[in-house]
């Protein structure tokens, strides 16, 4: 996504960076990103092809909304967050509805496996994961630039990674590690003044 973002802003929206440092960063976050997949044990797996499209895809429609915040003067990042999060509701709430109605079993299923803490964890991953993050990155993007924003995007993977280490005991590996210096050091060849 922080490479899409560059690459839109860049040649869409005319931005003005000391090109060859942000993209010489992007390129070494990147790398990191990469590095910390691991694609040697993504191989094996044997992944989808149509999968991997659509997740380039996705980061390719984020970045552009990335870009496109910005150019919303009259609105503020809450205001933002708010409309984007309404419609994304409005669009999931379809598609669920899409959905039950092709399988009607899976209507009695679902809400027979409901329980009061599964709903206390969806509203506070709502709310605070989703919604507070969504203002917080808008926020950024109306500070400084749909690029500075998109950089927190590497460290995404690197922060679920460790709450699966902390709360899931997954074991932490050489390429973790080694990944995320190389994106920690992008990032701050990005970003630096």
């Amino acid at each position: 996504m922080p490479l899409f973002t560059f690459l839109i802003s860049l040649f869409f929206f005319k931005e003005n960076f000391k090109k060859v440092k942000v993209l010489s960063g992007l390129s070494i976050g990147f790398f990191g990103m990469y590095i910390f997949m691991n694609p040697q044990d993504s191989i094996s797996k044997n992944l989808n092809l149509f999968f991997s499209l659509l997740i380039i895809l996705s980061s390719i429609f984020y970045a552009f909304s990335a870009n496109w915040v910005k150019t919303l003067k009259n609105k503020s990042s809450l205001e933002l967050a708010f409309s984007s999060i309404a419609v994304a509701t409005i669009i999931c709430f379809l598609m669920i509805l899409v959905s039950f109605s092709i399988q009607s079993d899976s209507v009695n299923l679902s809400i027979t496996k409901l329980t009061f803490s599964s709903i206390v964890s969806a509203t506070i991953l709502g709310v605070l994961c989703t919604g507070l993050a969504i203002w917080v990155f808008f926020k950024l993007i109306e500070k400084e630039s749909a690029i500075f924003a998109s950089q927190s995007n590497y460290l995404i993977p690197c922060f679920g990674f460790l709450w699966s280490f902390i709360f899931l005991d997954e074991r932490l590996t050489l390429n973790l590690f080694i990944g995320l210096i190389f994106i920690v050091l992008g990032a701050f060849l990005v970003n630096n003044k």
